[in-house]
């Protein structure tokens, strides 16, 4: 039996691991739906800036970032910054266990939605169907500005906080 998925708050030390999920999970995912020049520019790997720009939102804490783990292996990573309404990022490298995805996303949103009434996100145009399978809705086709300047065709999708039901109406 392969050891469980554990999902974790992200600690400075996972920097480096998260970006080179990050890069890998582009690599992998987005190739089919991305020019080659688009790729370049989004999957950079870890540099010494870029580790401590990682470091640096890790440790605020109006941030959330989690780290999906398996035998030691960060399989992926998701980040929200609930008080601005803004899932940020959710990434997964190719692996075995599956369902990777749906376990980080369910986590940051139970986190996040304590918090905010709803999420906003720019999905990549091949994640749209994964976040539309969890109840995002598509708003607006966009361009996202990276930090490097380069853009990248997404699109905003929202879900709205899960409807808390008063404690007279539950099992009723």
């Amino acid at each position: 039996m392969p050891p469980p998925l554990t999902i974790r708050p992200a600690v400075p030390a996972d920097a480096v691991a998260i970006l080179r999920v990050h890069r890998e999970a582009i690599l992998a995912r987005s190739a089919a739906h991305y020019p080659p020049a688009t790729l370049d520019a989004w999957a950079v790997g870890p540099t010494p800036e870029r580790i401590a720009r990682q470091q640096h939102q890790i440790a605020d804490p109006a941030v959330i970032t989690l780290v999906a783990e398996n035998a030691g292996q960060i399989l992926g990573f998701a980040i929200a910054a609930p008080a601005a309404g803004e899932l940020r990022s959710l990434y997964v490298k190719p692996n075995p266990v599956g369902g990777v995805g749906s376990a980080l996303l369910a986590e940051l949103e139970a986190r996040a939605f304590a918090i905010c009434p709803a999420l906003a996100c720019d999905a990549s145009l091949n994640a749209v169907p994964f976040y539309r399978s969890h109840g995002y809705v598509e708003q607006a086709a966009l361009e996202h500005t990276l930090s490097s300047g380069a853009r990248v065709a997404c699109v905003r999708m929202v879900k709205n906080a899960p409807a808390i039901l008063p404690n007279d109406t539950i099992g009723s």
